[in-house]
């Protein structure tokens, strides 16, 4: 269903939502990106001139999944222990946060909390495997951008939202455009493609719940790039919906294996993995 995106539907969801123009701050990460000479200096430089990035970016850092118990006090320290290139990557959706909910209901912080928590495992498992797609660990910042949106725009989303927490995966789109019209799939391409991110990025985002994603011989308009940054983001989600005995992951078992396969990773590997993350995320909690 979210694939199906008419001109005339795309018009209509651009009058009904108000997405920021593309920040001036990504042109420069991008152009440092590609800066063969890029050091931390020059990346600080770029994050300590604007205070709600760096007190993101360090918010970041001290991230349990990160931090091991080392408390992070300033810009240049934050980039040490993630990473000139984790921070450059990572960036991108810290700065959709900082512009795009100025004035937000009190649900968003929540929404960002485990959104950050995600990004964080996706980039700590980027770490683990091969082959990774240079822009997934902003992606998996970026994914679910289009639920913020909706937070703010549709009155009764935040009661949807809770209840696409324990829907399947194939579900999730078909609840929101049965009560809203509309997804946050589809919201976040939009704010993508108004962003002028890469095309592999929109169309992940677009199709993160199509079930087809993971297999190449299907026909859907996206890279094996897009494919594997949903797989990864999948899979970290998977680690963070069951950080505790008590909590569940309703679409996991219809998309373990799939997922599993396009990472190259086998079941026991990825679950020792997964319970290194969760002693991680206890010891720190």
């Amino acid at each position: 269903m979210a694939s199906l995106i008419t001109d005339e539907n795309r018009d209509q969801l651009l009058k009904n939502l108000v997405i920021p123009p593309r920040p001036d701050v990504l042109d420069q990460l991008t152009a440092l990106r590609n800066d063969p000479d890029i050091n931390l200096v020059k990346v600080a430089r770029v994050i300590g001139d604007d205070v709600a990035l760096s007190a993101a970016m360090m918010k970041a850092a001290n991230t349990p999944v990160f931090s091991r118990g080392r408390k992070v006090t300033s810009v240049s320290q934050a980039i040490s222990l993630l990473g000139v290139k984790n921070v450059v990557s990572l960036i991108g959706g810290i700065v959709l946060r900082t512009r795009l909910t100025g004035d937000a209901p009190a649900c968003l912080e929540g929404f960002w909390e485990q959104a950050m928590m995600v990004a964080m495992i996706s980039s700590a498992l980027c770490d683990h495997i091969a082959h990774v797609p240079e822009d997934a660990r902003s992606f998996a910042l970026f994914h679910n951008c289009g639920v913020a949106l909706m937070l703010m725009r549709y009155p009764g989303y935040e009661r949807t939202l809770a209840m696409i927490e324990h829907a399947p995966d194939e579900r999730i789109s078909q609840i929101e455009h049965e009560l809203h019209e509309t997804s946050h799939d589809v919201v976040g391409f939009l704010v993508a493609r108004a962003w002028n991110m890469p095309e592999a990025f929109c169309q992940a985002i677009l199709l993160q719940y199509d079930p087809k994603v993971y297999q190449p011989a299907q026909s859907l308009p996206i890279s094996h790039e897009g494919r594997m940054m949903i797989a990864i983001v999948r899979a970290a989600t998977h680690v963070w919906r069951t950080r505790s005995p008590d909590r569940q992951d309703p679409g996991w078992s219809h998309r373990q294996q799939a997922v599993l396969a396009y990472l190259g990773l086998d079941a026991t590997e990825y679950e020792d993995w997964r319970d290194a993350m969760h002693q991680r995320l206890l010891d720190e909690s």
